[in-house]
């Protein structure tokens, strides 16, 4: 095995989207990848994460414990292999100030399209390899696919937060397939 993968998902307060895709992804892969989470700002730096995103993540069987809210940094972005973003606007943070991330940077539900729609042209390998595969087929193909953004749920009722983790489940589990050891 070559390491873990390191999976970056990022939001505007990590306190949200992120979390609850952070921790959706970290529940259906195991130890082969590294999840972890950060916000394009800095507001709520050191929080927990939103009460519904909570609610949502363990009614679903995900862990929602421990989650403290926090900045992007570049150390953050230099030690990710992918990063999954939830909106354009956050496409574009990462590409204005990590320009060299930009081709390991997607929104997450293109990802998610893109993910499985390929997973059987990864060939054999561990989480690290694979990941790594269908993260530089994915730069060449991100064209081709539908970028909808995820909505930010922040202040909204908790039916809003159950439909952003129906979105993130339907787009990270093509993911963790894809990532699974051949």
């Amino acid at each position: 095995m070559s390491g873990p993968f390191s999976v970056l998902h990022v939001c505007t307060g990590n306190i949200c989207r992120s979390p609850m895709s952070e921790r959706i992804l970290d529940g259906l892969t195991g130890d082969e990848v590294f999840n972890h989470g950060a916000g394009t700002g800095n507001w709520h730096q050191g929080e927990d994460m939103q009460t519904n995103s909570r609610l949502e993540l363990a009614d679903r069987g995900f862990d929602a414990d421990g989650h403290r809210a926090r900045q992007i940094e570049r150390a953050h972005v230099e030690s990710s292999d992918l990063i999954l973003v939830a909106t354009g606007g956050h496409l574009e943070y990462i590409a204005d100030r990590f320009p060299d991330a930009r081709d390991r940077t997607f929104l997450v539900r293109q990802f998610g399209r893109i993910a499985a729609s390929i997973a059987s042209e990864l060939g054999d390998g561990d989480a690290a390899a694979r990941g790594r595969a269908l993260v530089e087929k994915a730069a060449k193909l991100r064209g081709e696919y539908l970028a909808p953004d995820l909505s930010d749920p922040w202040g909204m009722d908790r039916g809003v937060y159950a439909e952003i983790a129906d979105q993130l489940v339907e787009a990270l589990e093509p993911v963790a397939e894809a990532l699974e050891e051949s």
